[in-house]
């Protein structure tokens, strides 16, 4: 009797073994199956995410690429005959709280300053830029500390002069 009952308590307990065996690979298959479909879905969710922030910036900035063939003309001008266009064009553009001419690397003129003589590097270090340019930096004129957006349009044939709006 004793060796019956061994044989049926061996049994019993490899039948145990096996069952939590396939308990333990069906849950560890069923757990990274889930982290990789979850893992995908994040993925996707980022890309939509950056495709649509990248497609509402766009949106806002297409109104200063259009500004843009405004004020160009009017580099070289006296800041006296400029400033009331730059104005009216920084009140169109809504999302532009100013925007400046640079002329020889120097700033100008300014839509809320009005005339101004800053070297256009203590700006932003990369300009004046000879390609378009967009930075995200800080202001430390108008509302110091506050992040601000520089669009930078060079001039045609000349790197060191161009405008740039902040956003």
């Amino acid at each position: 009797m004793q060796k019956a009952q061994r044989i049926i308590k061996t049994y019993r307990r490899n039948r145990m073994i096996v069952c939590t065996i396939c308990a333990l690979v069906t849950l560890a298959s069923t757990l990274s199956m889930r982290f990789i479909s979850q893992r995908n879905l994040n993925q996707q969710r980022v890309v939509q995410f950056a495709n649509h922030a990248v497609e509402e910036l766009d949106k806002v900035l297409l109104p200063l690429q259009a500004g843009s063939e405004v004020l160009l003309p009017l580099i070289g001008l006296p800041c006296s005959v400029a400033h009331l266009p730059l104005r009216k064009q920084a009140a169109k553009l809504q999302t532009v709280r100013s925007i400046g001419l640079v002329q020889d690397g120097t700033l100008y003129c300014s839509s809320i300053f009005g005339y101004r003589n800053v070297p256009v590097v203590d700006i932003l270090a990369e300009l004046p830029a000879p390609q378009p340019l967009l930075r995200l930096t800080i202001d430390r004129a108008l509302i110091k500390g506050s992040p601000v957006l520089i669009q930078w349009t060079p001039a045609a044939g000349s790197s060191n002069a161009g405008g740039h709006g902040d956003d």
